[in-house]
């Protein structure tokens, strides 16, 4: 039986950087009165997260952090989820005679979902899996840039599906409320087709922006040179970790795929209109992407 967030004796965040270290933190500052363990690889790294005070013990040691969990939340890059939750069933599947209810962060859903469900699918009822993912983060990496605040108003999509507990699924809901954050479900395939619209796609478009006007250049200087509030505004997202944005672009490949199919068909018609000067039309391209603008909550 999954029991109440304030009753929990122990919750491990697997990976503890931005996103563990800002969820160990906001645990912190609602009340959580429990036990938080950091697990991860890099010891380094897990002592930072100690010194932060955004974990209260960390350890290496898959089985020593898992032991006492009820619930594991694994903040590492997405393609590494299925691989950690073998490792863990290997630890727990036997010894635990209580569920442990894992979930993650990561960004796309549907291959990932579908290999932990699969795995799961063969070590009996110990481990319950719900997808999961905050849409709060930052173009900076690492548990240095955690902090309390960042889930709060943010909206978590989790991604249940037939084989999801319904009481796993609300354990996770109330989870993410007691941090602050609202919780939308989404099948796995609809949150790839949204997210990828919404996060992959403008991600996308940051550095292909930015290398673009980086080989501007004339005698006179480079259009970097001359780069404003404008150019730093759109591009912010594009100083994100190359490592973990190729491995979502990957994850996500089918869905991207045709989300750049349909940006170049706009992009394709809207340079049709300036050849031809069309500037009502251009002019009503524009004004239906400020109102579309100012329709967000953001």
């Amino acid at each position: 039986m999954f029991t109440n967030l304030h009753q929990l004796h122990q919750i491990t965040i697997w990976g503890v950087g931005l996103i563990g270290g800002s969820l160990g933190l906001a645990l912190k500052a609602n009340g959580f009165s429990g036990q938080l363990v950091g697990l991860g690889r890099r010891r380094s790294t897990l002592e930072n997260a100690l010194a932060r005070d955004a974990v209260d013990s960390v350890t290496t040691d898959i089985a020593d952090g898992v032991e006492n969990a009820a619930l594991v939340v694994i903040c590492t890059p997405v393609e590494y989820v299925p691989m950690f939750v073998r490792q863990l069933a290997e630890c727990v599947v036997s010894p635990i005679q209580r569920p442990i209810v894992v979930t993650d962060v990561g960004s796309t859903k549907l291959e990932m979902v579908k290999a932990v469900e699969n795995l799961l699918s063969q070590t009996g009822d110990a481990i319950t899996f719900v997808g999961g993912h905050p849409m709060a983060g930052s173009h900076e990496v690492g548990v240095n840039a955690a902090r309390a605040n960042l889930f709060e108003n943010a909206k978590c999509v989790l991604t249940p599906t037939a084989n999801t507990s319904p009481e796993a699924l609300r354990f996770i809901e109330k989870l993410w409320e007691f941090v602050g954050a609202v919780p939308y479900l989404l099948s796995p395939e609809v949150h790839d087709m949204l997210i990828g619209a919404a996060s992959h796609l403008p991600h996308l478009l940051a550095s292909v922006l930015t290398n673009t006007v980086s080989d501007v250049e004339t005698d006179v200087g480079k259009a970097l040179d001359f780069a404003a509030t404008g150019f730093r505004d759109t591009t912010r997202i594009a100083a994100a970790s190359p490592e973990l944005w190729t491995q979502i672009f990957s994850q996500n490949r089918e869905i991207l795929l045709l989300l750049i199919d349909k940006l170049v068909a706009n992009l394709m018609e809207f340079k049709d209109l300036l050849q031809t000067d069309e500037l009502d039309e251009i002019e009503g391209v524009l004004a239906a992407a400020k109102n579309s603008r100012e329709t967000l909550n953001v």
